[in-house]
């Protein structure tokens, strides 16, 4: 578990569970051969922004957002592009 606190944050691999107590970019792990779930919280007045890298995909957009505090969203890779579950 993690508690962001700065204005870019990249999740590593081993980073499952994420809270967000500032308004935030944060930027998912390549979904590419990637088998983890990722749950982000937002614990913070602010948006929190979810990115991808390379070109990959949420849902088939560029980012999530998750606008409101206390919202969360889950990750969960198909291997090639993200999808919120």
């Amino acid at each position: 578990v993690i508690s962001v606190s700065s204005t870019l944050a990249a999740v590593a691999s081993t980073d499952y569970m994420i809270f967000a107590n500032v308004g935030i970019r944060i930027t998912l792990p390549t979904a590419i051969s990637n088998q983890n779930l990722y749950v982000l919280k937002n614990i913070s007045t602010s948006s929190i922004l979810v990115a991808t890298t390379a070109g990959e995909t949420i849902d088939g957009s560029s980012t999530a957002l998750i606008g409101v505090e206390n919202e969360s969203l889950s990750f969960l890779s198909t291997q090639s592009v993200w999808g919120v579950v």
